[in-house]
């Protein structure tokens, strides 16, 4: 990778709400029409971007879509410190002859039957998650799962709940991604400011 080379890849980062993550938008496609998660190395199934991006201590999922990378990392490393690494690590592969994304991992995501994770995470909850969280009157539904996409509603106790977030985050995201790895976003549907007093619904 010449200098030169590299001086033609523009990365730019986005500070997200949750100071672990990071948005990198990249001046070209990456990878078109299709969004892949990697939750562990073992995923990258020889993708350069992810192996280079794993390979950094710290990076502990990466999403990649269209032009943009989205990175978690469980450090208190600050993410312009992190970038002196990072941005090497995204423009090496993207000047490769190679795909920076196998065909293995796109095709890893297209083979995922969405009624098989729907099912697998309808499972959880009721076997899980909502016995957890009936001591606090709430529960969690499944809305549906869409284009590798799951839509959940916190009801109860959980809906308007100041602590929803965070039941949302390091609960029931953390649940459903050990048993779906190829989940690519949760997304919570709930109507918190629902009513004068949702919590008690």
């Amino acid at each position: 990778m010449t200098h030169d080379q590299a001086a033609d890849i523009k990365v730019t980062g986005e500070f997200m709400p949750d100071p672990n993550m990071c948005r990198f938008e990249v001046n070209r496609e990456i990878l078109p029409d299709h969004t892949v998660v990697f939750n562990r190395p073992e995923d990258s199934l020889g993708s350069p971007l992810a192996d280079k991006l794993f390979a950094i201590p710290g990076i502990t999922r990466i999403k990649v879509g269209g032009s943009k990378i989205t990175l978690s990392k469980n450090v208190p490393t600050p993410w312009p410190e992190l970038a002196k690494f990072l941005l090497p690590a995204i423009k090496e592969p993207l000047l490769s002859t190679q795909p920076p994304v196998s065909a293995a991992a796109v095709e890893q995501v297209q083979m995922t039957p969405q009624a098989d994770m729907a099912e697998a995470i309808e499972q959880l909850l009721e076997t899980h998650i909502n016995p957890a969280l009936a001591s606090h009157g709430g529960f969690v539904t499944l809305v549906k799962v869409e284009d590798g996409d799951v839509y959940i509603e916190m009801g109860g106790g959980c809906q308007g709940c100041a602590a929803s977030k965070m039941t949302m985050k390091n609960g029931v995201e953390a649940a459903i991604r050990e048993i779906c790895p190829q989940v690519r976003e949760i997304i919570d549907a709930t109507d918190h400011a629902a009513g004068a007093n949702p919590y008690y619904r």
